[in-house]
């Protein structure tokens, strides 16, 4: 920035080359260009500073989907490993009932009420052992006794 001292030797010489009359008009058309010069620069440094703004934005846009896409691949993978690991496993009995051994569980329980079932239907107390091929046999006719 000038010293008083060059300010006031320029402001000499400009008195000399232009004279007394036309050196106001001069400092007038020395503001407006230097305002107008201070409106250009500002515009040129907000617009820079927008630029940096969006640049910054489009970073930190990127440092978060980089690390978002290469979480949904993972999990991609996760879930189509899990995809086939179940497809070769047969279906539980109740699709609800996913406890570990929820399918013996199921086939015992199932058993055990053919068998309560099948007790209850002939009468006979529950855990008899009874022979089923009796069950199937015709009854034989009563023979004639040959003394009658």
């Amino acid at each position: 920035m000038p010293e008083w001292n060059e300010i006031l030797v320029i402001l000499v010489v400009a008195m000399v080359v232009f004279g007394p009359h036309r050196l106001p008009e001069m400092a007038r058309k020395a503001g407006k260009m230097m305002a107008e010069f201070r409106v250009a620069a500002r515009e040129l440094r907000e617009g820079i500073e927008k630029e940096l703004a969006v640049e910054e934005m489009r970073q930190v846009a990127q440092d978060v989907v980089t690390p978002t896409k290469e979480a949904t691949s993972e999990l991609q993978k996760s879930l189509a490993e899990s995809e086939r690991a179940l497809k070769p496993s047969a279906p539980l009995a109740r699709p609800t009932d996913t406890r570990p051994g929820a399918e013996r569980a199921e086939e015992q329980e199932a058993a055990d009420n053919q068998g309560s079932d099948a007790a209850a239907g002939t009468g006979e107390p529950e855990g008899s052992t009874r022979d089923p091929e009796e069950e199937t046999r015709p009854d034989p006719e009563p023979s004639a006794s040959p003394g009658t």
